[in-house]
């Protein structure tokens, strides 16, 4: 039972980091809209060019950790840790969901950095984690 729970996790969190992935390089390409809709009516290109900015650094990180991520995950690291693997599931299907909505809703920038501490950071995080794990146990 718990072999088959296993199991049906592993190709889940591929998927999920997958997607997640996929949506925050289309949020890359596309950020020109949800810049605009943080700034005032009244703005300079300077402060368009600093949201923006701050936009590519952020999705820069979150495709950094998925790809960190993703190296401890088929690497073997995290491959059959149930708890990261649950987090990990969870954290991505809704960073999918929600830059989705970001995007097609044409959402303020800030709101960026939520998704990105809860669904980026935190599986991150744990992933680092797990490396610090197994090269305790060595």
């Amino acid at each position: 039972m718990v072999t088959s729970f296993i199991n049906r996790l592993v190709p889940t969190r591929f998927l999920t980091l997958i997607a997640h992935f996929t949506i925050a390089v289309i949020a890359l390409w596309a950020k020109d809209e949800n810049v605009k809709a943080s700034l005032p009516a009244e703005h300079t290109a300077g402060d368009f060019n600093n949201k923006s900015y701050e936009m590519t650094v952020g999705l820069s990180l979150a495709i950094a950790f998925i790809g960190l991520e993703l190296i401890g995950f088929l690497s073997g690291v995290s491959f059959f840790m149930p708890f990261i693997s649950l987090i990990s599931i969870a954290a991505h299907s809704s960073a999918s969901v929600l830059l989705a909505h970001f995007l097609f809703d044409v959402w303020n920038c800030d709101v960026y950095w939520w998704i990105f501490s809860l669904c980026s950071a935190l599986p991150a995080v744990l992933e680092i984690g797990a490396f610090m794990k197994l090269l305790q146990n060595l």
